[in-house]
């Protein structure tokens, strides 16, 4: 029995809200920077196929957004156990009504209300890289899933980029005399014939890793959602053990003055 109680015990003192909205951020940031670095390079390949050379700005932009990706990713794997390690001493102080430590005083509700406002800008961030995140899959939607925007030159199909604002993206400085025997195209964001079916290809696989990114930028934002309801309760139960700690401490001392005056009593009237 007693191993039984000892068992019990410490299952009540799991947080269980924060142990799944844990999991669910460690499943969600893990598929999103596997996927979004997988595609943002895959993604410059396709723009440097063949004669095509981007800009160093596209570049540059591609290796700032695959390294974020493995900065936030190591940012967010420290900030979950953070989190964590917050539930389980607040379940602890609450639960089992120990009045001590970080169950109490004021410090421990500044530590979880900072946790608080920091979860909800995160929050805020992760919910706008959601929406961003959208637009490469809308664009490879539009143009290898519909296939809403080819036209024929040569009795080839064609796809030119242009038209999606994506020109800026490739270096228009460098010379491409071997335009129209690489594929049939006659400008680099342009893409025809052979080029046009390795854009189909390629794109087809970038639809789906976008896609996959976006389902896993989503399962962090709703990681996130539950984190703030764990914070907000763990927020409340700590503000109610300290109610309750000078309660009891305060009745305490009642009880102990009340024991004293009675002590006193009795040994003047045994003198």
């Amino acid at each position: 029995m007693g191993c039984c109680d000892a068992c019990i015990r410490c299952l009540g003192r799991i947080p269980y809200a924060s142990l799944i909205a844990t999991i669910l951020l460690a499943a969600g940031i893990a598929v999103f920077c596997g996927s979004f670095y997988t595609a943002v390079l895959q993604t410059r390949t396709l723009f440097n196929f063949d004669f095509r050379q981007v800009t160093d700005n596209f570049t540059n932009l591609t290796d700032a957004l695959r390294w974020s990706a493995v900065g936030i990713t190591a940012f967010m794997g420290v900030y979950a156990f953070i989190l964590l390690l917050i539930g389980f001493l607040a379940t602890g102080a609450s639960k089992e009504k120990k009045y001590c430590g970080f169950g109490t005083g004021l410090g421990s509700r500044i530590t979880v209300a900072f946790f608080l406002v920091l979860t909800y800008i995160i929050f805020i961030g992760w919910l706008l890289m959601s929406c961003m995140g959208v637009i490469p899959s809308l664009f490879f939607y539009l143009t290898v899933i519909v296939k809403a925007t080819p036209y024929q030159v040569s009795n080839q199909d064609c796809i030119n980029l242009k038209q999606f604002g994506l020109d800026v993206v490739f270096n228009q400085t460098s010379t491409t005399t071997a335009n129209t025997q690489l594929g049939g195209s006659n400008t680099m964001w342009e893409y025809c014939g052979n080029d046009y079916q390795k854009f189909q290809s390629d794109g087809f696989q970038l639809f789906n890793l976008y896609i996959v990114a976006l389902v896993g930028a989503l399962v962090v934002t709703i990681s996130l959602v539950h984190y703030l309801m764990c914070l907000s309760a763990n927020y409340a139960h700590l503000k109610d053990s300290g109610k309750i700690y000078k309660y009891e401490e305060t009745k305490y001392r009642e009880e102990q003055e009340l024991h004293n005056i009675v002590t006193n009593s009795k040994e003047k009237l045994n003198y």
